[in-house]
């Protein structure tokens, strides 16, 4: 199945807008596949990929379709000049194989309320420099303790959307959107305005016709604008909360008792407590807007705090879910761990540079990397030899590196059969 959908992939990028010269010799889709393919296969840089060229180049071609190697300067002009947008389409051939394995049933909550997707939202820095700008570089001046500024640096981050499910251990990319300068913009660009144009392209990704959504977000989202938003597209929400007026009404209701409370013992035997009202005013801008609070707080057996946090939602809170509201807003914490350590520290080199270019190259850099990582995730939730390999191996990083070792050896006709001989299921008579 993973082979398939590696192809699948690279008929998609044939659909990507050709942006060069009416001439040119080589598909822009084989540029995206080959810089896919490197991605794939976790190599550091665009030197080791192509130095390791010889030893793979009849694997590249059988497994991911790639039937030259670009040079560098071809490869970074080709996909520099591409729309980010044109990428974030190609998202949609791994989604469908979500749909197709069950797997976006799988990862309903809130069943009893119809089912929902829950969809964790967060931003990262994925380039950073202080030499080599573009016009859409976010710039930060860094000063001393006189105010001079001793230092200049560019960066470029992003703000993903990720669908997640509090049991399982898998998330699944939906969509990024980069967070840097706007064409004709002195100013940086920051992560709220990126949420307001993520959110439309989520809804594209997963449409109301198809899909109940709930937007999980930390607390720099307790705000009407981003209310109002989320219910222009029909995004219920669960965000994290630690001031404003919401929490001044929280106050008051409990120094009168008037919260509602609920308590019970966990699995670990630590004693989980929480309070709720339903109906309280946004903040004395949005009076408009109504919302409801919970908050969870956990003990351990010698009663020492171990875990608090606070949520605004439009669910309407409730006994008989809150348990699950919690679970669902403290799985935002995957959208950090199982995805930015991940693609930072576990062999995606998502903070390496591969190339900065003058338009779109490290955002369309950075989009690759999260669909490689979907297309792994994909297999680590489904493919049994993939899951194989993974416990031999132990750890991704180690996994990793058995993937590119036995793809520079041994002829093979699918990733399958790389995660099998890795797991030793299957051996090779020399």
């Amino acid at each position: 199945m993973i082979d398939k959908l590696i192809q699948d992939i690279k008929q998609g990028f044939h659909l990507v807008y050709e942006h060069r010269y009416k001439n040119a010799q080589v598909a822009l889709a084989d540029y995206l596949q080959s810089a896919f393919a490197m991605f794939h296969l976790k190599d550091p840089s665009l030197y080791q990929y192509r130095n390791s060229y010889s030893e793979r180049e009849a694997n590249l071609q059988r497994i991911y379709d790639v039937n030259f190697l670009p040079s560098d300067t071809a490869l970074r002009e080709g996909i520099d000049g591409v729309l980010p947008s044109d990428i974030q389409k190609c998202f949609k051939i791994p989604h469908q194989v979500l749909s197709e394995q069950g797997i976006t049933k799988e990862y309903e909550v809130l069943k009893s309320l119809g089912g929902y997707q829950t969809i964790l939202f967060d931003g990262t820095q994925h380039y950073c420099s202080s030499k080599t700008p573009c016009e859409h570089c976010l710039k930060k001046e860094h000063r001393n303790k006189k105010g001079e500024v001793t230092k200049v640096t560019y960066s470029h981050q992003a703000l993903a959307a990720v669908m997640a499910h509090p049991k399982h251990k898998e998330v699944f990319p939906i969509a990024c959107e980069a967070i840097v300068k706007q064409d004709g913009s002195e100013k940086n660009d920051c992560e709220l305005n990126g949420s307001k144009r993520l959110i439309p392209i989520v809804r594209q990704m997963l449409p109301i016709e198809t899909y109940q959504l709930i937007g999980v977000f930390d607390g720099l989202y307790p705000n009407g604008p981003h209310i109002k938003l989320l219910k222009e597209h029909d995004m219920r929400y669960i965000i994290g909360i630690k001031e404003g007026y919401v929490l001044i009404q929280v106050e008051q209701l409990r120094k009168q008792n008037t919260l509602n409370y609920f308590q019970w013992t966990t699995d670990k035997g630590h004693t989980a407590t929480v309070y709720w009202k339903n109906d309280l005013i946004l903040n004395g801008q949005h009076q408009d807007i109504h919302t409801n609070y919970f908050e969870y707080e956990e003990m351990d057996a010698k009663g020492k705090r171990i875990y608090f946090n606070a949520w605004i939602t439009d669910f309407e809170v409730k006994q008989e879910i809150i348990e699950e509201l919690v679970k669902i807003g403290r799985s935002r914490w995957k959208v950090e761990n199982e995805t930015f350590n991940t693609l930072k520290n576990q062999g995606y080199h998502l903070e390496h540079s591969y190339g900065h270019g003058k338009q779109f190259l490290a955002t369309n850099f950075m989009l690759l990397t999260f669909l490689a990582f979907l297309v792994d995730q994909i297999a680590q939730h489904v493919d049994n030899s993939f899951e194989k390999a993974l416990k031999y191996c132990k750890t991704k990083k180690r996994l990793w590196e058995k993937v590119r070792q036995v793809f520079d050896i041994i002829p093979c006709m699918s990733m399958n059969v790389v995660y099998l001989f890795i797991a030793r299921e299957i051996s090779i008579d020399f």
